[in-house]
């Protein structure tokens, strides 16, 4: 079943037509869990949503491409969400039992998670 009309949309996964305008206007960002359903709902994976190149996804990409929020992870690991963003921006170091925390949580092998955090690690800075 395809749907395209935003209404259709809107309510098959549970947001305001308004809040699909804004994400189509770049006003605002989907949240994953939403993203994850509207994928869903339109018979596509969710990688063609969320497109980010294997080789540089850091772990908020992963999460994402899960369709998870850090709540979620969160919820999965036992780990608060101050520990997740941090962990997702590469910041401090990735104990082995968070690393395996968050594979789990994502259903992903721990060398994924420790790459991806590496990745978020090592970014350059932005700019000022």
């Amino acid at each position: 079943m395809i749907i395209s009309p935003r209404g259709d949309l809107s309510r098959a996964i549970g947001v305001d037509p308004t809040t699909i305008h804004n994400w189509e206007t770049s006003r605002t960002h989907p949240q994953p869990d939403h993203l994850a359903r509207a994928a869903e709902k339109l018979g596509i994976p969710l990688d063609r949503l969320v497109v980010v190149p294997e080789d540089s996804r850091t772990i908020a990409d992963l999460r994402n491409l899960a369709g998870l929020t850090q709540k979620h992870v969160a919820n999965r690991t036992g780990l608060s969400t101050t520990t997740i963003g941090r962990i997702e921006r590469g910041e401090g170091s990735l104990s082995d039992r968070h690393a395996t925390a968050i594979a789990e949580a994502l259903h992903l092998e721990e060398r994924t998670i420790r790459d991806a955090f590496l990745r978020a690690r090592n970014r350059p800075l932005p700019s000022r």
